[in-house]
């Protein structure tokens, strides 16, 4: 099997002379984690015979710095919804640990989630668009005497074509003496979980906290804290400083999380190269499930339409003839097909109705939680069905 797993990867080396630079340090990117091949632009629910545009989604990694990206953005991209903020939880714990008052503005350079939360409680706020921010916006914004003590960054980083530009933005925008707060896709986790699922257009980048404190370091800013949270899959919650402001010592949890990204060979290359094959392999193991269930003459129903299923079901060539249908409570996407597969959405309803052996767990919900949610399918005999990170019947 040794020599097929080195021949995947082999396979999957870009040729040098089409080689893009690494957002990050600007090495020329050779190669390739994942190559899904054409992936529908907008992975929502999509009406029956509509037009479907497809982009490239080709994951690659950085030779040198092992920043994992997306190196060719998509021209024009549907982004989905950003995953929750627990909005109240985090404006208490940032008034209480900063000391926030009508004196020490926020600012967030994203949609304004988070904004709602610290206003009640009378903290001073402003929103700016991602899309574009820069020095020279920073440098605006400051002119007119905005100055955050704490600047919340929930996507940016991760969408943004260019880190440095948007970094060098942080910087100067950031009050001295405040608190910059990114929020970046983990690819430890990604990695670990083999969330293949979680590759789409217009998230361009996932960081490792060396990574990420590689890209900052370069425009004054230290991360001095960082935490793990549950949004969108598994993510790092990380809290940077100017290099001058010697306030804010490191936490512990920076030298932990440089262990545990050390002990899981994050710094080298053969974990990325045992991760493109896991890929394949978990690819292989999902379609070799259904295949079997269809031979065995039985019957597999999706539960779930999150864009990340888009991205799954499409690299795995999946349609209607292995995954009938999926189910899904609103009302708006009953009657839709998801994006690229041709596998239509009906009511919950049709569940009953159909009696599967299978159901496939597309949505983030546990089987345990839909085992509650959907207590017949249990009393018919179906057993819930974990595409990732390996095929887990329950």
């Amino acid at each position: 099997m040794a020599w097929l797993h080195e021949a995947c990867w082999d396979g999957m080396r870009a040729p040098p002379a089409a080689a893009p630079p690494c957002r990050c340090c600007g090495l020329a990117l050779e190669e390739v984690v994942a190559d899904l091949g054409l992936a529908p632009l907008d992975a929502a629910p999509a009406p029956p015979g509509g037009g479907l545009s497809c982009h490239p989604l080709r994951l690659m990694v950085c030779s040198d710095c092992r920043l994992v990206q997306l190196p060719h953005p998509a021209p024009s991209v549907a982004l989905p919804p950003s995953a929750p903020w627990q909005a109240e939880g985090f404006a208490a714990a940032m008034v209480a640990a900063l000391r926030l008052d009508a004196w020490t503005p926020v600012a967030e350079i994203g949609p304004g989630a988070m904004l709602p939360a610290l206003a009640r409680r009378g903290v001073p706020v402003m929103q700016q668009q991602a899309g574009g921010f820069s020095i020279d916006q920073a440098r605006r914004l400051r002119a007119e005497g905005l100055e955050p003590a704490l600047l919340l960054v929930p996507d940016a980083m991760a969408e943004a074509p260019s880190l440095h530009a948007l970094a060098a933005g942080l910087r100067e925008f950031l009050a001295p003496g405040g608190v910059l707060m990114l929020d970046v896709p983990s690819l430890q986790r990604m990695m670990e979980g083999r969330r293949i699922d979680r590759i789409r257009h217009g998230l361009l980048s996932w960081f490792t906290l060396a990574t990420a404190e590689m890209v900052l370091a370069q425009h004054g800013l230290v991360i001095f804290d960082a935490v793990a949270t549950g949004r969108d899959g598994g993510g790092l919650r990380l809290l940077a400083r100017h290099a001058e402001d010697r306030g804010k010592p490191l936490t512990p949890a920076i030298e932990a999380l440089r262990r545990r990204e050390a002990s899981a060979g994050l710094p080298g290359a053969d974990a990325y190269r045992a991760f493109a094959v896991q890929l394949v392999e978990a690819k292989c193991a999902l379609l070799d499930f259904l295949v079997g269930v269809q031979r065995a003459g039985q019957r597999v129903i999706g539960i779930g339409v999150p864009p990340a299923s888009t991205t799954l079901l499409t690299w795995c060539g999946i349609g209607p003839e292995l995954l009938a249908f999926t189910i899904d409570d609103d009302p708006a996407r009953q009657g839709m097909m998801l994006a690229g597969t041709s596998i239509p959405i009906r009511p919950p309803a049709a569940l009953d109705q159909a009696k599967p052996d299978f159901v496939l767990l597309l949505a983030d919900a546990s089987a345990a939680q839909l085992a509650c949610r959907l207590p017949g399918i249990r009393a018919w005999g179906g057993r819930f069905v974990v595409p990732l990170p390996a095929i887990d019947i329950v």
